[in-house]
């Protein structure tokens, strides 16, 4: 991010909203039971291991820790609220700290909390959520860095426990989806995107290090 525009004030051209909906963080907690605000299912989580670009940085770079942010929309990363119409945003209101302190002439700001007090999955659900144990089984059984590690082998062992991973992955999904009535859109929150789309960022990955 440049800290330094022509204009002192916001011309509302949309590139920010463009680039990506914000990362949550322990600010925006309240917002998520604000009528109005976000909900669960607008929500994606970018689990450790995946290939994340760090847009004060500039760099594409392995996440250590997972980070929940809002969606993004018609295959891309521009925020599902953002509305080409008028450059709006639809959750102008109860939009997300980052939103709020972004200042496009001065970055100072974002800079200063960009990493800090990130929101996470167990942060959002209440302890003793039922569906926290899991997320937690998916963690242990379809880590982003232990499928990536698989992806550099082409052991018939690997292929087997890729292909298992995989299947797993899916299959959770799946069911999840069909025996609790949920909102299928939640399970990018819940489990992030799933192996079978990180496949080719983590191998272009991979190959790049």
């Amino acid at each position: 991010m440049s800290s330094e525009r022509n204009t002192t004030t916001c011309v509302r051209c949309g590139e920010c909203c463009r680039k990506g909906g914000p990362a949550l963080h322990t600010d925006d907690l309240p917002l998520l039971r604000t009528p109005g605000g976000p909900d669960l299912v607008h929500l994606l989580t970018l689990r450790a291991g995946e290939p994340a670009l760090d847009q004060i940085g500039g760099r594409l770079a392995s996440l250590e820790t997972e980070i929940v942010k809002i969606k993004g929309r018609d295959g891309a990363w521009t925020c599902l609220f953002f509305s080409d119409e008028g450059s709006a945003c639809a959750i102008y209101a109860a939009r997300p700290l980052e939103c709020r302190i972004l200042s496009c002439h001065d970055t100072r700001e974002i800079e200063r909390v960009y990493a800090r007090d990130r929101l996470t999955r167990r942060d959002i659900l209440p302890a003793g959520h039922p569906l926290l144990e899991l997320v937690a089984e998916h963690e242990r059984r379809c880590p982003v860095s232990g499928y990536a590690e698989l992806l550099e082998s082409d052991a018939p062992e690997d292929r087997r426990s890729r292909a298992a991973m995989l299947a797993w992955d899916h299959e959770v999904r799946l069911l999840l989806a069909e025996k609790s009535g949920m909102d299928p859109a939640i399970l990018d929150f819940l489990f992030g995107r799933p192996l079978e789309l990180l496949t080719p960022s983590l191998t272009a990955a991979r190959r790049h290090a």
